[in-house]
């Protein structure tokens, strides 16, 4: 007889022990880091960053209460052994647990895992939507590299591999935060007509500004939002696989994302979490799991869908 899954029945995510919300916000890990290009560690972001969710309340800082807008449904994370030679089956492990339930057109947020478990997440989500997505990338690396190491498949390919497919793609890319690029791959923004704020730009512009200039290059646009943790400044995000000075501070980030409110995002991730890196806070968690938990909040209510 299969082995059933085993899926959690109540919501543990903030709190959110009931909800009255019709929608479904579903939640699916991805514990792999076997694509990492630097240090192991983040295939225990994902369970990390549930156990820290359960230290903060389902409000978010402009006050929604996250219950009256989304029903989550954690799908547990992939059933996949994390090595670089299943690869190949990492999309359909993805695809099989975002399935797991057959819920209408529900947002999806994932939890990394390397940044290239964004490819195969980004990819799922536009089939689940039946239509392109664009892509709004936070990082201090733009990931644009053909091959790195003698791979396809690192996270610093994977918005090479995400161009690739191009019935899944707009092609519309914008980058956030970016401070460690190369020369190869800035030529390759501006050969694939890509957007990028570095995140000098962000503070010599202001968030206000760089959140206007996100929401008119993606108006009108389905959105995938993926967050690296190591778009921020090690300061306030030290768990993570490349830590990057001179990046946002968690005000920034935060700032931004409630200045895209009104894009229609879809789907998104948090990727590049590492526990064992991370500088201790609480006994339950530690200050990038509780920043991450924190940033998934907003998240949950910036994709809020106006009740009709």
């Amino acid at each position: 007889m299969p082995k059933k899954h085993k899926i959690q029945n109540r919501e543990t995510f903030f709190g959110l022990r009931s909800s009255t919300a019709e929608e479904h916000f579903v939640v699916v890990g991805i514990p792999w880091d076997a694509t990492t290009s630097y240090e192991y560690g983040a295939a225990a972001g994902a369970s990390a960053i549930r156990s820290a969710s359960r230290l903060h309340n389902r409000f978010t800082e402009e006050g929604v209460d996250l219950a009256t807008s989304w029903r989550v449904c954690d799908h547990g994370n992939i059933k996949l052994r994390n090595d670089l030679s299943r690869i190949s089956e990492l999309e359909e492990a993805v695809r099989s647990r975002v399935n797991l339930h057959n819920h209408r057109d529900p947002a999806v947020l994932f939890l990394g895992g390397d940044h290239f478990v964004t490819y195969p997440s980004f990819c799922v989500t536009a089939e689940t939507q039946k239509r392109p997505l664009s892509l709004l990338y936070f990082d201090a690396h733009p990931d644009l590299h053909p091959s790195y190491r003698g791979s396809q498949y690192s996270d610093a390919t994977v918005v090479s591999r995400i161009l690739e497919r191009k019935q899944l793609t707009s092609g519309l890319v914008c980058y956030v935060g970016i401070r460690a690029s190369t020369a190869e791959q800035e030529q390759r923004i501006k050969d694939f007509g890509l957007s990028a704020f570095t995140s000098r730009d962000v503070y010599k512009q202001g968030c206000e500004t760089i959140s206007t200039r996100l929401k008119s290059i993606l108006s009108n646009e389905p959105v995938y939002v993926s967050i690296d943790l190591d778009c921020m400044d090690p300061a306030f995000a030290p768990g993570t696989g490349l830590p990057q000075a001179g990046g946002l501070s968690s005000r920034q980030l935060m700032d931004i994302l409630h200045g895209i409110k009104g894009l229609e995002i879809v789907g998104a991730d948090i990727v590049e979490y590492e526990p064992a890196s991370d500088s201790p806070a609480y006994i339950h968690g530690r200050r990038t799991g509780l920043l991450a938990c924190i940033l998934i909040k907003e998240l949950m209510g910036i994709m809020a869908r106006p009740t009709s």
